[in-house]
């Protein structure tokens, strides 16, 4: 479950300067005269404007009892209604609320979320948890795709819900893909990475997870040791070159976050799989782009030492060359 805190969700600001008083909730001239028009009363008058402004703000109707006293207070000022009104009761004037929040959608041209806004929120959410696994991310592109359809935010809960759920589904037909081609060959050597051999300590996954050494020069034979011992054990690329590269390196670090009896607790099997896949797949890159850059380094080596020594050749031979 996401943190409202980690995510673009609006919230209500219970402290606030002059300035942002003045920005979030000051009446411009034809809002004013909105609210003049579709309202009855001063607590009708003030609810009203205070509807439009967290509209406004947050994308949504909030409580107006949660609003903070402040902002109550400057609309008061604005619309010149008694000091000592408060807004309409949420349960005793439901029916006029309701009414003001059409009214309002009318004026700002937007939607409530129960008018195709689960069909965007759903159809934005799956595109992207193709490619993203953080519940946070996910509700913020759904968050983005409403406020860009000027459709109002569902609850909080709401959107973690639909996140969770379509995440889950997501990542349910991954797993179907990605085992799908397969055949028990694979599935075997897939399940010998658990399995602790009687003359080693260590499981193949927990081998593979302690890498050798720096990579340096005199780790070489080792880095290209591992290389040969994970290109043994099944070549993971066939079964996920359809998967984002995002979505593999999402699975090889949870993968790489577990021990061995966590990953033998994972109870479907098409998980298990995938996330052993991707981590093969991860440490494969991973020793392959090492052997990589210790060539390189090597190359830059030989090739320094070599403009070294023919500068002192060169040197060498100058003054024969002067002579």
């Amino acid at each position: 479950m996401a943190s409202i805190e980690r995510t673009a969700y609006p919230r209500i600001s219970k402290r606030l300067n002059a300035q942002e008083l003045a920005a979030d909730y000051r009446l411009s001239k034809e809002e004013s005269d909105l609210v003049s028009q579709s309202s009855r009363g001063d607590a009708g008058r003030l609810s009203l404007a205070a509807l439009l402004k967290a509209r406004q703000l947050l994308n949504y109707f909030p409580v107006l009892n949660d609003l903070p006293d402040q902002a109550r207070d400057y609309l008061i000022e604005q619309t010149g209604v008694d000091p000592q009104t408060t807004f309409l009761d949420e349960e005793l004037h439901s029916t006029t609320l309701h009414r003001y929040r059409v009214t309002l959608r009318m004026a700002l041209d937007s939607r409530s979320f129960s008018d195709g806004g689960r069909e965007q929120v759903e159809a934005s959410v799956r595109d992207a948890a193709r490619t993203m696994s953080a519940s946070a991310d996910l509700i913020n592109t759904a968050i983005e795709v409403l406020v860009a359809s000027r459709i109002e935010l569902p609850a909080f809960s709401t959107l973690n819900r639909i996140a969770g759920n379509i995440r889950q589904a997501v990542h349910e037909d991954i797993y179907t893909q990605a085992t799908a081609l397969l055949d028990d060959a694979a599935r075997s050597a897939i399940d010998a990475m658990l399995v602790v051999p009687s003359d080693c300590r260590l499981s193949e996954f927990a081998q593979l997870k302690q890498f050798p050494g720096p990579p340096t020069l005199t780790h070489v034979r080792e880095w290209t040791q591992l290389l040969v011992d994970i290109d043994k054990i099944h070549d993971p690329k066939w079964a996920l070159k359809d998967i984002s590269h995002t979505k593999v390196r999402q699975f090889a670090a949870e993968a790489a976050a577990l021990d061995l009896g966590d990953l033998r607790d994972v109870c479907a099997p098409g998980k298990r799989y995938t996330l052993l896949l991707c981590f093969l797949h991860q440490a494969q890159s991973d020793a392959r782009d090492q052997l990589v850059e210790m060539f390189i380094r090597r190359m830059r080596r030989t090739q320094r030492l070599a403009t070294e020594q023919l500068q002192a050749l060169r040197e060498g031979k100058r003054e024969t060359e002067e002579s």
